[in-house]
């Protein structure tokens, strides 16, 4: 697949690539795709907390604490 930027996307790639964080374009356009990739699986998973708060389906501040006091908890019971 081949695909054209527009000059000045082009431009700031080749300055990524020039500046060494990336040894080529491609790898400069796939970085991207990944980040965006995960903004919306973040967005997604943000919204489901939304309409589960819109729906009164939450947990308050000391229950969901105790929850995470209770996980580490078990985490630490089974690697030690």
């Amino acid at each position: 697949m081949s695909i054209q930027l527009p000059p000045s996307d082009q431009q700031a790639a080749e300055q990524l690539v020039a500046m060494g964080r990336f040894s080529s374009v491609e790898e400069v356009v796939s970085e991207g795709i990944r980040r965006l990739v995960s903004s919306e699986e973040i967005r997604s998973k943000v919204q489901i907390g939304i309409d589960q708060a819109d729906l009164g389906e939450l947990v308050d501040h000391d229950t969901a604490f105790e929850r995470l006091r209770e996980l580490a908890a078990s985490y630490d019971r089974q690697t030690n």
